[in-house]
């Protein structure tokens, strides 16, 4: 039991090392961007940057499969891929701190692109470590801890990225925020390696291609309605990652300071998605798989109201409360089914690769889909930006509805 603890510890560490590079280039850049006179339709394009988590079947493979020269023998295959992805990070997160850079928007976009890249392989190997390391019947539990500190990952470069911000600058910030991402690499140093002795096979292309790539895709479609279950997997988080592309730039421009956001969206926001991660498992224990996923889609799409109504009024940080309350109880319950959908789908022999490739489809509706959100913002403004966003996770509960009358949507 005492061993249990200590590496579900280790996957809540690991799980702030994933949060917090996403949030740094969803959000706090978003800010950073507009602080420096950006308009709305450039800081929407900057989704892109998140691109990489939907092209990790490109990569995980590779990263699933092969060791690196020197530093695998040193600190085994998954740690070594953790520690270069992690020291990476930390330096390209410190070039923003750079004045020459943070005023050349190509710089930016190279680097806030690499950012995700870095940040995508190393939730490949963090999602392939969580699997070896932890036995069977804790995986579950496991996947509540990872969350748990993905999501105090999301708040260090969310909402105290922005409180430092407000105090010492962007600067200061990023430096900052570099540091804590080296603290992650140094954390990585002390942990359990769980392919000590793996040696990548002396293989050819063609052969490396059939068992790395080929056999994990077609293992997928397996399932019966399987191309269904794609398209249902890139929808279900549509409407909310449209919504929530332009959450921050909303808020400020409504009025909203930094601290307000730090304090309602970043913080207020993390306790209420927590809550909602804990409902919505027991839901998925209690009700089974297919109702929670039909309860939290339904309070996701509706949810986008609440902004709506909040743009109607403007500035008022009690009602700031409800709406974030409103919208992050229920994307904590979509995620948390969610993730249990992915996890359900995935063939133990393939999981990591497997696990990548429905993870990217995931990550396609936040990153390309929703790529375009400023520019319907500023067309057509926040009010009616909002209640559009509601109608777009429409199509995810079509494909529902026809999995759950398949029956196959539950394992």
């Amino acid at each position: 039991m005492k061993r249990n603890y200590k590496n579900l510890t280790v996957i809540f560490f690991l799980g702030i090392a994933s949060g917090m590079p996403l949030a740094l280039i969803l959000s706090s850049l978003k800010a950073f961007l507009l602080d420096r006179g950006f308009d709305l339709t450039t800081i929407g394009f900057f989704s892109l940057a998140t691109l990489p988590y939907s092209l990790k079947i490109f990569f995980a493979p590779f990263i699933d499969s092969k060791s690196l020269p020197f530093f695998s023998k040193i600190f085994g295959q998954r740690k070594s891929w953790m520690i270069l992805m992690q020291i990476l990070l930390a330096v390209f997160i410190a070039f923003f701190s750079i004045e020459s850079i943070a005023n050349n928007l190509t710089l930016i976009a190279i680097l806030a692109f690499l950012i995700g890249l870095f940040s995508a392989s190393q939730d490949v190997v963090i999602d392939a470590y969580r699997i070896e390391l932890i036995k069977k019947e804790d995986q579950g539990l496991a996947a509540g801890f990872g969350v748990y500190g993905y999501r105090i990952g999301l708040l260090i470069s969310g909402a105290f990225a922005l409180a430092l911000a407000e105090k010492f600058g962007w600067n200061a910030t990023y430096y900052i925020l570099a540091l804590l991402m080296l603290f992650c690499a140094i954390f990585t140093f002390f942990i359990e390696e769980t392919r000590k002795d793996f040696i990548s096979k002396n293989e050819n292309f063609a052969q490396w291609f059939k068992h790395a790539i080929i056999a994990p895709l077609k293992d997928l479609t397996r399932h019966n309605s399987w191309f269904a279950i794609l398209l249902f997997i890139v929808f279900f988080k549509l409407g909310d990652a449209f919504a929530g592309n332009l959450t921050l730039p909303f808020l400020l421009q409504i009025g909203f300071s930094k601290i307000e956001i730090a304090t309602i969206v970043k913080t207020f926001g993390l306790v209420a998605t927590l809550i909602g991660t804990l409902f919505g498992g027991i839901l998925v224990k209690k009700i089974n798989l297919t109702k929670t996923l039909w309860i939290a889609g339904a309070m996701q799409m509706f949810s986008n109201l609440a902004f709506a109504f909040q743009a109607k009024i403007g500035y008022d940080p009690s009602l700031l409360y409800f709406t974030i309350f409103i919208e992050n109880f229920s994307g904590g319950m979509g995620d948390a089914a969610f993730v249990a959908y992915l996890s359900v789908l995935c063939n133990l022999s393939f999981s990591a690769t497997q696990y990548a490739i429905l993870s990217s489809l995931a990550s396609f509706a936040r990153s390309f889909l929703s790529s375009s959100a400023g520019i319907f913002a500023q067309k057509i403004g926040w009010y009616y930006f909002f209640i559009f966003s509601t109608f777009l996770a429409i199509p995810g509960m079509i494909f529902l509805l026809y999995l759950t009358m398949k029956n196959k949507s539950s394992p």
